[in-house]
């Protein structure tokens, strides 16, 4: 049995092609949130400084990964209802918490696998990069790519195979960042 959504196809096709349509304004409007979000965290006098002035302080990186990972899991929910849960993990936990290396790493829990939301996934992502080099912020300049959406379905997460073995890890195990429990 096939774990690719090809029943709905269709109807999801039409669906996302609405969605593109919105995708560079929502990923703007992401990032400005974000921006906003990790700025709330910071002493006021210091909010009004230079991007890369406030990329040197450690709480401000953190709360804008943090921010970000919420609200792309949070838009990416919105426009594909079969979305279940959103998770984000570290590529290599040998790195973390030394530093961000400007990338985001979600895990979407899905029912089956959707080639319309590896499609959103992708042009989000190119979206964020394109918003974020505008800012010339050092930290993005040089950026290709900072969102990287993998989908894991039911049966990977009973098996522990794919991205489900994930799950079932020592270091790096995924945290659910959508929904958020209360």
């Amino acid at each position: 049995m096939s774990d690719v959504n090809n029943g709905d196809q269709k109807k999801t096709v039409k669906y996302v092609a609405s969605k593109l349509n919105d995708v560079e304004r929502s990923a703007n409007e992401i990032c400005e949130k974000a921006l906003k979000d990790a700025k709330a965290q910071l002493h006021p006098l210091t909010r009004s400084a230079e991007l890369d002035r406030l990329d040197k302080r450690f709480e401000f990186v953190k709360a804008f990964k943090l921010s970000l990972e919420k609200r792309i899991a949070q838009k990416l929910a919105a426009w594909q209802p079969a979305v279940q849960a959103v998770f984000t993990f570290e590529e290599s936990w040998m790195e973390y918490p030394k530093s961000w290396d400007s990338s985001i790493h979600l895990l979407v829990k899905v029912p089956r696998l959707s080639n319309a939301l590896k499609t959103l996934g992708i042009r989000l992502d190119r979206s964020l990069v394109k918003y974020l080099k505008q800012l010339d912020w050092s930290r993005f300049r040089t950026c290709q790519s900072i969102l990287e959406v993998q989908q894991v379905t039911p049966n990977e997460l009973r098996h522990g195979i794919s991205y489900g073995a994930m799950f079932c890890a020592v270091h790096n195990v995924p945290v659910k960042v959508w929904p958020q429990n209360n």
